[in-house]
């Protein structure tokens, strides 16, 4: 049986694991001591209970492969090298190492504890602050909005956004049916307004100031500026102007044969989304089963991007916004349809389950 490392225990690395489990001999390298279902790490801001249930352990995840806790720090052909010095040695090697964001909606340490008390930290500031501003239109700054919106309606929230539209790079239909409902919520919109100072802001602070030089005043300012790639440790690998690692059509860096490189990563074509993952992840296992069985990978179809990405974007559990990948362009639906998909319950029980846990927390 072949030897399969995969390196990043996020939703690629996880996915990629679970897909081709018993059909290799799998090794999952994770940093971190449990997984963060970080798509409900949101609207844990709001409603810390949910943290139990979106911080998993790993220990269930796969039933004939096992997960090492441990950081690598070299990636190359046939092996991976872990900070310990450990190295670890595969037939193929697959680097998943995501990406980070500002807390509280990823971990920045090994230890699920430390993502936790960041998230409490924010839900009692949150619960003090009287003004809220979050800075930046993308997923999640909306889906922030949102969810402080609607439950919290004695608090003044304010989306600012250096960009004319929410959601740049999706449709006006789904930027627009955004915006009425956040407003509805009673929302205040900035668009266009750039804010200062926040190139390293790592955390929720008070206050801000705007380019123009206009002061935001506010109790508490989330930074919500998008994600940032996490490099794989690939020798002389090259990389996009957005950070994330150059790979082949087959989803190889650096002219490297049996390593690859998917999700938040690699410059895949596709945007850093779970939607991009879940497409990507079945694509790889296939072609992973083939080169297994001494198929050339040359002789396999090339890996091929979203062509227009789906995006769920919930505002709070009943209201939000979607666009589906039906028709060419897509399809914008509203909350009912939203909230059916992913409002309601955030996929907690469907990655519970993924990952050998009931719903409910034990």
């Amino acid at each position: 049986m072949k030897r399969v490392v995969i390196v990043g225990g996020g939703y690629a690395g996880t996915m990629l694991a679970r897909a081709i489990d018993g059909a290799a001999e799998v090794r999952l390298i994770e940093p971190r001591d449990r997984f963060v279902h970080n798509v409900a790490a949101i609207r844990a801001v709001v409603g810390p209970a949910l943290l139990d249930r979106l911080i998993i352990p790993y220990d269930r995840l796969l039933r004939r492969g096992s997960v090492i806790q441990g950081l690598a720090v070299e990636i190359g052909e046939g092996r991976v090298r872990l900070a310990d010095g450990t190295s670890i040695e595969g037939d193929i090697v697959v680097a998943a190492t995501g990406s980070t964001y500002a807390l509280p909606f990823k971990p920045w340490t090994a230890f699920g504890e430390s993502f936790a008390e960041s998230s409490r930290a924010a839900h009692e500031a949150l619960r003090a602050a009287k003004t809220v501003a979050i800075v930046g239109g993308g997923a999640v700054g909306v889906e922030l909005a949102g969810e402080i919106a609607s439950a919290h309606q004695d608090k003044s929230v304010t989306l600012l956004a250096a960009s004319p539209s929410l959601l740049p790079g999706y449709s006006a239909r789904l930027s627009a049916a955004l915006a009425t409902q956040l407003a509805a919520q009673g929302v205040s919109l900035r668009l266009g307004v750039r804010v200062e100072g926040l190139a390293d802001a790592g955390r929720p602070f008070s206050g801000a100031v705007t380019a123009a030089g206009d002061v935001i005043e506010s109790d508490l300012t989330f930074p919500a500026l998008g994600a940032r790639p996490l490099a794989p440790p690939i020798p002389d690998a090259t990389f996009a102007a957005s950070g994330r690692i150059e790979v082949d059509p087959w989803l190889r860096p650096g002219g490297l044969r049996n390593v690859f490189a998917f999700g938040d990563a690699a410059d895949t074509g596709d945007a850093m989304t779970i939607v991009a993952v879940t497409r990507q992840a079945p694509w790889l296992a296939k072609t992973l089963r083939a080169v297994m069985a001494d198929r050339p990978v040359e002789n396999l179809a090339p890996y091929a991007p979203w062509s227009g990405p789906p995006i769920l974007i919930p505002l709070g559990p009943r209201a939000g916004a979607s666009l589906l990948p039906f028709a060419r362009g897509g399809v914008t639906v509203g909350p009912r349809v939203t909230a059916a998909l992913k409002g309601r319950d955030l996929f907690i029980p469907r990655y519970r389950k993924e990952f050998g846990y009931g719903a409910a927390a034990r």
